[in-house]
């Protein structure tokens, strides 16, 4: 019995080398084959380049939006049979969230040729480890030289450092242009140089499978990439019928006239980066208080929300997106626990039609209506922190705002109305009341618009009562 134990412990141990040697093996031969990638990639660097011309998007509207709105003087009472008729308001349960205020744990491992990088990221204290040797200058730039740091970074140990990257992204819930930041700023930090950040974010990228390039232009280098929704403001080239925009790290940047670039892709790195906020972003650590005052029927409302102004700072460097980035991104557990918690009160108990007048009434009187040209000089559309922290706002960040408050807090269906120049909201309500409204997906919606200052549901401005509108679907 002992001998056939023995016999067993010792073929399981063979086994076990055997099983270590093929693993070992494997990860040999997938490392190889990583490096034939780069090399065939670096080849054609070497040779696949050509000039192309950019275009530029200015901003989504045809005509300027209006300086001064219209105002109903005195609020007008919701039909007593509008009310009979509406169903009592189902509000959603507001879950509570531990608020990460502290340093988040990355793992940062030290290894041969390793330096460590730190610095401030919106108040999250960043420290990465890069390998030394991946540290090239190019005095030049050409598709040659190019080529030449790509051949250097990628030798050299990078899988460490982008593993930092990836546990950051996800520790802090980045979403994909947090993302860039975050390594372009180690890039900046690193090389002292925004033509060598942009190499540097360029290598990165692509190795996390994004559809990146780089181009270069009287000795500056631009990083490209696809975005899968339309930007405004921002320079853009077209190759094989895809658009590529030029990534900078204050989001906008005005038309080039021209670039070498190349239209060879690395394998399988076909993602696009997208702007919607699929989670609350942890930049919890700069946060400030502001009050909120508002008026429904003669009765004064106070609402006192907190937010991140990193976030606010953070938003600042966004590229103008489309509508739907700002509709349908998931905002800071900061305004859930403040904001959300004080209106659930206030609509607490009232039918449907109240509760959204209420909603209403809040984002069209709690906030001073002035255009982005006369506020920003130029198109900037605000999430609802920014909102919050903003003297001013226009009637698309009025719009958001408010789908944000119904989201969250109610069950009803939401969309987007764009006008040729104006955005508002309709609402699906669970049983029939009087109004302005239009049929969409078996639905009656009634027209909501959170910038006609003390208007009820169903009311539409003047101007726009005949007007052509598209529909914005909301997730």
């Amino acid at each position: 019995m002992k001998k056939i134990l023995l016999f067993l412990i010792f073929s399981i141990i063979l086994n076990a080398n055997s099983y270590q040697d093929w693993i070992t093996e494997q990860n040999h031969l997938y490392t190889n084959y990583k490096k034939t990638f780069d090399e065939e990639f670096s080849k054609s660097l070497k040779e696949d380049w050509s000039r192309f011309n950019s275009l530029y998007n200015k901003n989504p509207y045809k005509e300027k939006k209006p300086k001064v709105l219209p105002k109903i003087k005195k609020e007008i009472k919701v039909k007593r049979e509008d009310i009979n008729k509406s169903k009592k308001l189902v509000i959603k349960k507001i879950e509570k969230q531990i608020l990460h205020t502290e340093d988040i744990d990355t793992e940062v491992k030290r290894f041969k040729n390793s330096k460590m990088l730190m610095f401030s990221f919106y108040s999250n204290n960043i420290k990465i480890s890069y390998d030394k040797n991946n540290i090239l200058y190019l005095n030049e730039y050409s598709k040659e030289n190019i080529s030449r740091f790509w051949d250097n970074i990628s030798s050299n140990n990078y899988k460490s450092t982008l593993k930092q990257f990836n546990d950051y992204s996800n520790n802090l819930n980045l979403n994909d242009w947090a993302k860039y930041l975050l390594i372009y700023n180690s890039g900046l930090k690193i090389y002292k140089n925004k033509n060598m950040a942009n190499l540097f974010t360029w290598f990165y990228l692509t190795k996390m499978k994004y559809d990146v390039k780089v181009g270069f232009s009287n000795n500056s280098i631009y990083l490209l990439s696809t975005i899968d929704h339309e930007v405004f403001q921002v320079a853009f080239f077209t190759l094989d019928e895809k658009r590529y925009y030029v990534l900078t790290a204050n989001g906008k940047i005005k038309k080039i006239e021209s670039i070498f670039t190349y239209k060879n892709s690395y394998p399988d790195a076909n993602r696009s980066l997208s702007f919607v906020n699929s989670r609350e972003i942890k930049f919890n650590k700069n946060i400030r208080t502001k009050k909120l005052t508002f008026k429904y029927l003669n009765k004064k409302y106070t609402i006192t929300s907190k937010y991140s102004f990193d976030l606010v700072k953070f938003y600042s460097t966004f590229p103008q997106s489309d509508y739907r980035v700002y509709l349908n991104s998931n905002n800071s557990d900061l305004l859930s626990q403040t904001l959300l918690k004080q209106m659930q009160k206030i609509i607490k108990g009232k039918k449907e039609v109240e509760a959204v007048n209420m909603i209403l009434r809040f984002v069209q009187t709690s906030f001073k209506y002035k255009t982005d040209l006369n506020n920003f000089s130029y198109e900037k559309v605000l999430f609802p922190e920014e909102t919050i922290y903003y003297n001013f706002s226009d009637c698309e960040d009025r719009s958001i705002m408010f789908t944000f408050l119904i989201k969250k807090l109610t069950n009803l269906d939401i969309v987007a109305v764009k006008y040729k120049n104006h955005l508002a909201s309709a609402v699906a309500f669970n049983s029939s009341i009087s109004g302005s409204s239009f049929m969409y997906k078996n639905k009656k919606y009634l027209i909501s618009d959170p910038t006609y200052i003390n208007a009820n549901v169903g009311m539409v401005m003047p101007q726009y009562k005949n007007s052509k509108f598209k529909i914005i679907n909301i997730k």
